[in-house]
């Protein structure tokens, strides 16, 4: 592997002061007098407004809203003076900061505004771009998750403040992480069980595999997040301070009765606050999206399915630990029967108070009991008609930043771009912002007769195809975590027995393991090369119910949140990405438009309507699911004075771009001398006018 993972580009404009402090966009050292850093929520702050007060003429900042606890969720609109309001422009959305545990994105998000605004001021060209286009940045969604990173402890929380019953016991964040060993950091507790399900890796000691008795592998060890069982359940750390993950509180995919997807959609303040302020701005055509999700590294496969998802199997196998206690359905009973926890975890359940167990009186009796997620699953492939267009986009992706795999992904759900496509009907994209310049190899083999990804789909370059474009690595696909203790602590309880810390489920072996491998061992050997602290070497502690254990793991933020300096760059090449997508727009015009008289006070009107831009005024997708308005063509006269021909108004679901065209015509009664107008008017491309006098 190179030495250089995280590209640093080619040298740029330099950031304003007040936003060098995040970036150095120029490649080289940053200056000595302002070293890089994260923005904590103040500085994010000044910095947004330094850069709206530098150019005063093209921005305006606002808040659009109020997280948890009261910290403002920001929004900077970019737009050069036109002849149209910036607010009825056709717009890019860039949104960053949606999960608590990545700041990268709000960082590149921050410095990509900082140069397109440099820029507009010495490149006639951009000005001419901005003139005709709007950019909205909202830079950090999710401020309180944010904050974790300058914590004194840090626990790498993803979601936002608001307090949860995350192991349903009635209580709220009452079993978090303790920082055992003092180092500020909160990692993985391995602990020297026999029959345990895990061993140490042979090949890199400082990982943990599952132990596979098929090969004969046997497990001595079981691994918990660093912590203590503070509420007496059986379970560590299953119930941490927070909340909701933003990032999976949008309406569409919707991870219903998922740990950390909140109570219902949108069900959070952050996430209800960027949406309010999404639907008031129907002028947005596009969405770019800086998270912990990727279509743009590696493009969604011809049928449409996103790359696979990249995790580390360390920390996913110590969450597994308390993943039992997070189980749907537990009822408070406040008696005997609930043991420690206090609940109650038999066979009754919340669809059982919510089906036919008990109609309310003078309720329609049911046999089939109510659900809480939907029957039918909501389309998660991006329509075939549309794929060229993403496909085109994430190869000008890869150009510009020069990046090739991404490191950490998640498979999306409930995520903000999903939205921004399905529901909302425009062009979604989202990149974790930075990743690898080289591709590796998938990081172990599938299970027998498992297909590789996008195998049978007529797979793209980079999806499994033919070159050029090197395959991506990251294995074959959803990565399924069997939980581990939960059902012990059920049958514990349920036979009366003692629970012990993690004990794993009856049958559970190496056939239950995931699909393939995480991307530790791909994690470890980029910080390697790359000098980054990102991992804890594992250290003896003594634990107070456990007794001796070993301490250490990744740091948390460092797989998602590089060294700035791994940055530098990114927001110069991610400004110029942003333009890309603004060229792109559809743009509708007035093709020709004329008339020839016939006599007598009767005139033909014959008019071409065209679609200059390169996406079509409304994807596919768009136009199924009813989310972008037809493009409306109308005729200024008097609808009496229409004898044949197309109606007043018209309206065309889609125009397809690069040149498309529709043409139109009409017999009308008029005027020698009399004008004409025709207005063109498209949601997401624009709108035209254009006149003709009647001869």
């Amino acid at each position: 592997m190179r030495s250089s993972m995280i590209r640093t580009l080619r040298p740029a404009a330099v950031l304003p002061a007040l936003v060098v402090l995040g970036f150095a966009l120029a490649a080289g050292p940053a200056p000595a007098q302002e070293p890089l850093k994260y923005h904590d929520q103040a500085g994010l702050t000044k910095a947004l407004q330094g850069l709206a007060a530098a150019h005063k003429s093209v921005t305006r900042l606002e808040s659009i809203g109020k997280s948890g606890e009261g910290r403002d969720i920001w929004a900077l609109r970019i737009a050069g003076a036109g002849p149209v309001a910036p607010d009825e422009r056709p717009a890019l959305l860039i949104v960053a900061g949606l999960e608590g545990d990545h700041l990268a994105g709000s960082e590149i998000a921050l410095a990509a505004a900082s140069d397109l605004l440099t820029k507009a001021g010495s490149d006639p060209a951009v000005r001419e771009r901005l003139a005709g286009a709007t950019v909205y940045l909202v830079p950090r969604v999710n401020p309180d998750g944010a904050a974790g990173y300058f914590a004194p402890v840090k626990a790498g929380r993803r979601t936002n403040a608001a307090p949860r019953d995350d192991d349903n016991d009635g209580r709220l964040d009452e079993d978090g992480p303790e920082d055992l060993n003092g180092d500020g950091l909160i990692t993985v507790m391995r602990v020297k069980t026999p029959g345990g399900e895990y061993m140490i890796d042979p090949d890199e000691p400082r990982l943990m595999k599952r132990a596979d008795p098929k090969k004969g592998e046997s497990g001595a060890y079981r691994l918990f997040l660093e912590g203590r069982d503070n509420d007496g359940d059986g379970f560590i750390n299953e119930d941490p301070p927070g909340g909701v993950d933003i990032n999976r509180n949008f309406a569409h995919d919707y991870p219903y009765n998922k740990p950390e997807a909140g109570p219902h959609m949108i069900s959070e303040a952050e996430s209800q606050a960027l949406m309010d302020w999404v639907l008031a701005h129907r002028n947005i055509a596009a969405v770019l999206a800086f998270g912990e999700s990727d279509n743009l590294i590696v493009p969604p496969t011809s049928a449409g399915r996103l790359g696979p998802a990249r995790e580390l199997d360390l920390v996913r196998f110590a969450e597994a630990s308390a993943a039992g206690a997070r189980t749907s359905g537990f009822i408070q009973t406040g008696g005997a029967m609930g043991g420690r926890g206090g609940r109650f975890m038999g066979e009754f359940s919340i669809d059982m108070l919510l089906g036919g167990g008990g109609a309310r009186p003078g309720a329609r009796q049911d046999s089939s009991p109510r659900r809480l997620m939907p029957d039918r699953k909501p389309a998660t492939t991006i329509a075939a008609a549309d794929y060229d267009y993403f496909k085109a986009v994430s190869d000008k992706y890869v150009e510009l930043t020069g990046l090739r795999q991404p490191l950490f992904v998640r498979e999306p759900q409930g995520a903000f771009f999903q939205y921004g496509y399905f529901q909302f009907g425009v062009p979604s994209f989202s990149t974790p912002g930075f990743g690898l310049t080289t591709v590796e190899p998938s990081p172990g083999p599938r299970r027998m007769g498992q297909a590789p990804p996008g195998a049978g789909e007529g797979s793209p370059p980079g999806q499994g195809g033919q070159a050029p474009r090197p395959a991506p690595g990251g294995g074959a696909g959803s990565t399924v975590v069997i939980p581990v203790g939960g059902q012990d602590f059920i049958q514990a309880f349920q036979s009366g027995g003692a629970f012990r810390f993690g004990q794993a489920p009856t049958g559970a072996s190496a056939e239950a393991a995931p699909l393939t491998p995480g991307i530790d061992k791909q994690v470890l050997k980029w910080m390697d090369a790359e000098k980054i602290d990102g991992f804890v070497p594992w250290t003896a502690v003594r634990h107070p119910e456990l007794g001796e254990v070993e301490i250490g793991g990744f740091k948390p933020y460092a797989v998602t949140n590089p060294p700035p300096a791994k940055l530098v760059g990114l927001g110069a090449s991610h400004a110029e990405f942003a333009l890309h997508l603004v060229s792109l727009f559809p743009r509708v015009r007035v093709a020709g438009f004329e008339a020839v008289g016939h006599g007598g006070g009767l005139f033909r009107l014959k008019a071409e309507v065209e679609n200059a831009g390169f996406w079509p005024t409304a994807l596919a997708h768009g136009v199924t699911a009813r989310a972008v308005k037809p493009t409306m063509i109308q005729l200024g006269v008097d609808p009496g004075a229409i004898i044949s021909g197309s109606a007043k108004t018209s309206f065309l679901p889609t125009l397809a771009g690069s040149g498309g065209r529709a043409a139109y015509e009409w017999l009308i009664k008029g005027k020698t001398g009399e004008t004409v107008e025709l207005l063109v008017r498209s949601q997401k491309g624009g709108s035209a006018t254009a006149r003709v006098t009647l001869k």
